[in-house]
């Protein structure tokens, strides 16, 4: 807009100062053309006639009205100039020459003298004016209409911006807001009325889209409080292990979680603890996890050393799962007759075995993930834990923890929460583990699943057939509490 404008006033420039120099040329041939006839008449009285009548004409010529008036006659070989406001000199008759030439030649164009002319036998008359103050005169006239359009152009943006400030752009704020509202499954919300048939429309349109979406929402959540029903009987319920006791943390960072956490009996008398964590969180690691479970079920039927379950399970895996569905799975097998630890794990985050003299022996991985490579195989470790020594087992997610200032809980304060948790029941040692993680989450956004299993070994080695009449032995129950499950806490 701004260089069409100063494209509009130059042009406007130039073509009102042609129009001003045309005019004034015009008057100048008409004044020359009235001279011409006195000129005539005085030249038999003499030159000094000539002189004074040219020197009466232009002293009546105020430069107010008629800048640098001139008057100029060639009579023969003689050339008279007025002498009122002295600007005779022969280089004044050579311009007024020049410019009279270049403006028959080639239009007025931009000289310094807008120059008339009359002649008659050997007698010419030449008047002139100076075209400067002309041009000031018509850059002072295009310069009030500058200022006349910008006046008017602020009073016209003005009228818009308020015409559009209250039809368009608060509206458009509001929308603004209701649809972020409605981005947060805020579906209450509605439109005002919109001044603007376009705007009332598009109301109308965002409306029915938010009762879809609202409509959509509802059926999903009610899918997946299904879901999560399906996956809280993925979990155990109740199990009374021999010689041990456990409790838990679950807490899925969505609806539904990628991690998952068994306790299965074996048909020789053993029992398998498994903890696992999916990659990702959500719809699909929590169907990667039911699958888990349900070929952790069947490799139970088959094998009893954690390496064999581990390469059972992956073989399926493999060829069940997606390309780019990894999981870790750490798998320890407590047997009650001998009071021994198994366990192998496929690049799950490392167990922690605190052993009774205060140390910590880290259970790491013994092989790649879960669906890696169709024909990996897995080692199997063993132990011979003590009364009263731990196990804890956990997903990635509890070391890898945010706090608002991004700072990671991390492994080190894990194992020194672990390290003192002494002689605390398991139950007390999960609940204060919870609460370290809230407090070091504090307002960031839970962005893993996060599940935590800790078992105390009661008993060095229980004898065989007493697994049912051990004091001892304690069972982890609560699986199918919600209000427990909400709390993280299982026991």
């Amino acid at each position: 807009m701004a260089i069409l404008l100063v494209a509009f006033l130059v042009l406007d420039y130039r073509r009102e100062l042609s129009d001003r120099l045309e005019q004034k040329r015009i008057a100048l041939q008409e004044e020359a053309k009235t001279i011409l006839p006195a000129v005539s008449r005085l030249r038999p009285g003499g030159l000094d006639a000539v002189q004074e009548y040219l020197d009466a004409v232009c002293r009546q010529m105020h430069d107010a009205e008629s800048p640098g008036h001139h008057i100029t006659v060639d009579i023969g070989a003689a050339v008279i100039q007025s002498t009122a406001h002295g600007r005779s000199s022969t280089e004044m008759f050579q311009a007024m020459q020049q410019s009279l030439a270049a403006q028959q030649s080639a239009g007025l164009g931009e000289h310094d003298l807008v120059v008339g002319s009359a002649d008659e036998g050997d007698a010419t008359v030449y008047v002139s004016e100076d075209v400067a103050v002309l041009r000031r005169a018509v850059f002072g006239q295009v310069l009030w209409r500058l200022v006349g359009i910008l006046a008017l152009g602020v009073v016209a943006a003005v009228v818009a911006s308020t015409v559009l400030l209250r039809m368009v752009a608060r509206p458009v704020s509001r929308f603004v807001t209701t649809v972020t509202a409605i981005s947060e499954e805020n579906f209450e919300v509605h439109f005002h009325s919109a001044k603007s048939r376009e705007l009332a429309a598009l109301a109308i349109a965002i409306e029915a889209m938010s009762e879809r979406l609202q409509a959509t929402a509802e059926q999903r959540q009610g899918e997946m409080a299904k879901a999560r029903e399906i996956q809280e009987h993925l979990l155990p319920t109740s199990a009374v292990v021999p010689g041990v006791t456990l409790a838990a943390l679950y807490r899925p960072a969505a609806d539904v979680a990628g991690d998952y956490y068994d306790i299965l009996p074996l048909a020789d008398g053993s029992w398998i603890l498994c903890v696992a964590d999916v990659c990702g969180h959500g719809v699909p690691a929590a169907m990667s996890a039911a699958m888990l479970k349900a070929l952790l079920l069947n490799a139970a039927e088959h094998h009893v050393a954690p390496g064999e379950l581990l390469k059972f399970i992956n073989s399926r895996f493999v060829v069940l799962s997606p390309p780019g569905i990894f999981a870790s799975m750490l798998l320890v097998r407590w047997e009650p007759q001998r009071g021994v630890l198994q366990y192998a794990s496929a690049g799950h985050e490392p167990g922690l075995l605190l052993r009774s003299d205060g140390t910590i022996t880290e259970l790491g991985a013994t092989g790649f993930l879960l669906g890696i490579e169709s024909e990996a195989s897995w080692s199997t470790e063993e132990f011979s834990p003590r009364a009263g020594e731990r196990l804890l087992a956990t997903t990635d997610g509890v070391a890898e923890t945010w706090s608002p200032r991004g700072e990671l809980f991390g492994r080190e304060k894990l194992q020194s929460l672990v390290r003192n948790s002494g002689a605390e029941p398991v139950e007390e040692t999960v609940g204060r583990l919870n609460r370290a993680l809230v407090d070091h989450q504090g307002s960031s956004a839970t962005t893993d699943d996060m599940t935590i299993l800790v078992a105390e070994f009661v008993t060095s080695a229980v004898p065989a057939g007493a697994a049912n009449q051990s004091p001892e032995a304690v069972a982890l129950g609560g699986g199918r509490n919600a209000s427990e499950r909400e709390q993280g806490m299982l026991h």
